[in-house]
């Protein structure tokens, strides 16, 4: 007899074990990642790098690296722009400032960046990017056509805008544009349509001063992007949305196209050849997002970049399997337990890693697979039709606000 019965019972006990785990048996593909070093060589030759991110914008480990990808890319791999998911007007303020002989600052760069990123986390990035752009070897930029708060376009962008127009125009589109910035609405009349209309109404008479019809005339290029970008902030608002597609989706959809209009327009004001990274949330910054469900009517600004760009583009995910995240300004919350079958729940079966990373190929040889990197719940989907590289942390934790 070759086996004992104890042999015998050990191979069965074993065999069941197998069976009984699936995230022990099917091993994902992806590699432990102690430092970005392997990101950094995925990324150095594509002149288009979008970091993404979770919608939440509260995972600090994930923060944590792309401050660190940011740092490495610029000084390794000559980025020389970065692009963030943040309104177009303040970084034109602090490129102008820069051109008339003022240095920019830490809190300009800050306040540009805006409230979302205003963590410890992010803080160390900010004078990294302050000493490039005073030296002229990075240039900064918003692709967002929101208005945030505390901003320099809230507060005295209309001011700027305003400030070629005869004195009754003047005057009375400052009013304009301030009762909006600073929302002076009554509870008795509300913004609306009609609110709508005269902001548009002297968006197009600023518009008219500063691009006038004699071809020979010099134009303002920087004030007509923003009132290009403006226009399109205001046109979504109190818009029908086509058939089949909800108003939160077509009002996003409006405004990732925005997104890619002003990454696009900043792209042509750059040396040829430059290489730029777009700092920005996955929901952004996919290649696609028509497989994956609930979000099948979503056209991402990646998917307009991506058809532009090819593989020249990359589009980096993060997720966790495990920890905490905060919204802005919220309480302190728990990641829901990744499943078993999760790709978060078999990246760390049987490794010792804090983070693993998945390439191009690692995503195409998974298929699909139940994942959260578009936000904190799971769903299923083809990922490398989404991203072209994944990281995921063993356990994720909230970052530290600033602002309390």
């Amino acid at each position: 007899m070759l086996f004992g019965r104890s042999r015998l019972s050990f191979l069965f006990f074993a065999a069941a074990l197998a069976l009984a785990t699936p995230s022990l048996q099917a091993q994902t593909p992806g590699i432990p990642l102690a430092d970005p070093t392997p990101v950094v060589s995925q990324l150095c030759g594509k002149p288009i790098a979008l970091l993404g991110e979770s919608p939440v914008h509260g995972f600090a480990k994930t923060l944590e690296f792309k401050v660190e990808l940011v740092r490495q890319l610029v000084d390794r791999c000559h980025y020389n722009a970065v692009f963030f998911e943040s309104g177009l007007y303040d970084f034109l303020n602090l490129e102008e400032q820069a051109k008339s002989g003022h240095p920019v600052t830490d809190p300009g760069v800050a306040a540009a960046i805006g409230g979302l990123w205003a963590n410890r986390e992010v803080q160390p990035l900010i004078p990294f990017l302050r000493e490039k752009v005073n030296n002229g070897t990075l240039t900064l930029g918003g692709i967002d056509d929101q208005l945030g708060r505390g901003t320099w376009a809230q507060h005295e962008m209309p001011a700027a805008l305003t400030a070629s127009l005869p004195d009754d125009e003047k005057n009375r589109c400052l009013a304009v544009l301030q009762k909006y910035m600073l929302w002076q609405y009554p509870p008795g009349a509300p913004y609306g349509p009609k609110d709508k209309a005269g902001i548009l109404s002297c968006l197009d008479t600023i518009h008219a001063r500063l691009a006038p019809s004699d071809p020979d005339a010099p134009a303002r290029a920087d004030d007509l992007a923003m009132i290009a970008s403006l226009k399109r902030r205001f046109h979504r608002d109190f818009e029908d949305s086509p058939p089949g597609i909800d108003s939160d989706t077509f009002w996003t959809n409006q405004r990732d196209l925005s997104m890619f209009r002003n990454f696009r327009w900043l792209l042509a004001q750059l040396p040829a050849h430059s290489k730029v990274i777009v700092w920005t949330a996955t929901v952004h910054a996919a290649k696609e997002l028509s497989s994956v469900p609930g979000d099948a009517n979503r056209v991402p600004l990646g998917l307009y970049i991506h058809r532009e760009f090819g593989s020249r583009a990359f589009v980096l995910g993060f997720s966790a399997d495990s920890g905490s995240y905060a919204f802005t300004g919220q309480p302190v919350r728990q990641l829901s337990p990744a499943p078993p079958d999760s790709l978060e729940a078999r990246s760390f079966a049987g490794r010792d890693a804090g983070a693993v990373y998945f390439s191009p190929a690692a995503l195409r040889e998974i298929g699909p697979i139940s994942a959260r990197p578009l936000g904190i719940t799971f769903v299923r989907a083809r990922w490398n039709q989404v991203l072209d590289g994944l990281i995921i942390f063993r356990e994720e934790h909230a970052p530290q606000d600033l602002r309390h």
